[in-house]
């Protein structure tokens, strides 16, 4: 869950605000030089495809590495990571 959610995810339910919470959280990874065009294509395809597919294609138009623009995408769509789309 993002941080910015959960505000409204505790004050969702009264018991949720009882007891402990452990916080996990990560820096953001910092996007690689020269990703900027690759990244347009990926948010585009991101809107209209499954991760694994939008990564892929992305890849192949921008040649950007795959393994950059999977991180990327799973910076932009952790609610997809966390529920099990792909």
């Amino acid at each position: 869950m993002r941080a910015d959610a959960f505000s409204a995810w505790l004050s969702a339910s009264a018991q949720r605000s009882k007891g402990e919470y452990a916080l996990v959280l990560h820096p953001l990874a910092a996007a690689e030089p020269g990703l900027g065009e690759a990244e347009r294509v990926l948010d585009l395809l991101l809107a209209e495809l499954p991760t694994k597919s939008a990564v892929r294609l992305a890849a192949q138009i921008s040649g950007a590495p795959r393994n950059a623009l999977y991180a990327l995408a799973l910076q932009k769509k952790p609610d997809a990571q966390a529920s099990g789309e792909d």
